[in-house]
C-alpha cells in the first residue's frame, strides 16, 4: 500500500473512530486488565465520518482504491460493523472480535497466505493459525460475519466462547462508565487496569514506571457540542502521587498553550482543554474543532488524489 492509499486508509479510519454505541463486555473477558472498543455502523454517521466518506467518493482514484481493497483483498470499509479488543496485559497477547467488513474466502484463498496457514477444528469452528512471521496469529470465522482473533489457538478459542455468549462476561468499570455521558456519542472507548497488571508482571519497565502513579485509567473519544471531545481520567495510586500527576499533566498543557501561540494550525484545531482533580482522580477534557479537522482533510485529500 502506497502512500496515497495509506493516507485515504488511515483518514476513513480517523473518521470512523467517532461516534460509537455502548460496549457490549460480553464480548470482554472476566480477567481483562484493558479493553477498548470501536463500533464502526454508528461511525460513518458521525459528522466527521460523513464528511469524509461524501469526499471519497469525489476523488475517482480513491474510491477506486478502496474498491480494489474490497476485491483483491476481500476488505470492504463500509462493511465494518464493531470491533471490541481486550487481554490481561501480557505484551502481545489478547483477543479480537471483529464484525463485518472482511471476507475470509478470500484471505483464506489468497496464495500469499493459504500456505502459511494450519487449519485445525474446535467443535464446528474452524481455527486457522501461522507460526510464521515476527509474531504468531490465529483466526477463526464465525456466522454473520464475525471473525475472532488471537496471537494463539487457545485465545482465539476464547474468543470464540466471548462472542457467542459462552463465557462470563466483564463486570466494567466505573471510571470508564463515568466518561461516557461527557460526550454526545461515545466513539472509542478504552480501560486499563495498570495495577492488577503489574501484579501479574506484565508491564515492560515504561510501564511499570507508570503503574507507580497510576492504578488505572479510561478515556473515550465522540463529538459533543459540534466538537470532537476527548475525555479522560486516572486514577492514582494514592495521596503522595495524585498531586505530582496533576502538576505534570498541567505542566504539559502549558506546554501545548505555548505551542499555539506560534503555530496558527494547532490553535484553530484546539478549542478547549480542562484539568481537574478529586482525590486520587485526575479528569481531563479537550475539545478540537470539527471545522478545522475537516478543511485538514480535505486539503490532504486533494494533495492524495
Amino acid at each position: 500500500m502506497n502512500k496515497k492509499s495509506v493516507f485515504i486508509f488511515s483518514s476513513w479510519i480517523f473518521g470512523l473512530s467517532l461516534g460509537a454505541n455502548p460496549l457490549d463486555l460480553q464480548k470482554v473477558s472476566k480477567d481483562a486488565n484493558w479493553y477498548a472498543h470501536l463500533d464502526f455502523d454508528a461511525m460513518r454517521n458521525s459528522e466527521v465520518g460523513y464528511f469524509i466518506r461524501t469526499s471519497i467518493e469525489q476523488i475517482p482514484e480513491a474510491r477506486e482504491r478502496i474498491n480494489r481493497m474490497k476485491i483483491d483483498h476481500g476488505v470492504d470499509l463500509d462493511g465494518f460493523s464493531g470491533l471490541t479488543m481486550s487481554g490481561t496485559g501480557e505484551r502481545d497477547m489478547g483477543i479480537a472480535i471483529l464484525k463485518g467488513g472482511v471476507d475470509m474466502n478470500k484471505i483464506i484463498g489468497n496464495p500469499k497466505f493459504a500456505d502459511r496457514l494450519e487449519m485445525s477444528k474446535i467443535g464446528k469452528n474452524k481455527i486457522y493459525s501461522s507460526n510464521r512471521g515476527r509474531r504468531s496469529m490465529a483466526f477463526a470465522p464465525l456466522k454473520k460475519g464475525v471473525i475472532v482473533g488471537g496471537p494463539n489457538i487457545d485465545y482465539v478459542s476464547e474468543g470464540i466462547l466471548l462472542a457467542k455468549g459462552k463465557s462470563t462476561a466483564h463486570s466494567g468499570n466505573s471510571l470508564l462508565e463515568s466518561l461516557i455521558d461527557s460526550v454526545d456519542q461515545p466513539g472509542f472507548l478504552f480501560f486499563a487496569d495498570l495495577e492488577s497488571a503489574d501484579e501479574l508482571n506484565y508491564l515492560d519497565q515504561r510501564a511499570q514506571f507508570m503503574s507507580e502513579k497510576i492504578k488505572a485509567g479510561a478515556m473515550v473519544i465522540g463529538e459533543a457540542g459540534g466538537a470532537i471531545r476527548i475525555s479522560a481520567v486516572v486514577e492514582a495510586t494514592g495521596e503522595e502521587t495524585s498531586g505530582p500527576l496533576e502538576a505534570m499533566i498541567r505542566g504539559g498543557m502549558a506546554m501545548i498553550d505555548i505551542k499555539r501561540n506560534s503555530d496558527k494550525k494547532l490553535d484553530a484545531v484546539l478549542e478547549r482543554y480542562s484539568v481537574k482533580r478529586a482525590g486520587n482522580l485526575i479528569w481531563m477534557e479537550m475539545d478540537l474543532s470539527v471545522d478545522t479537522i475537516m478543511e485538514h482533510i480535505m486539503k490532504e485529500m486533494m494533495k492524495s488524489a
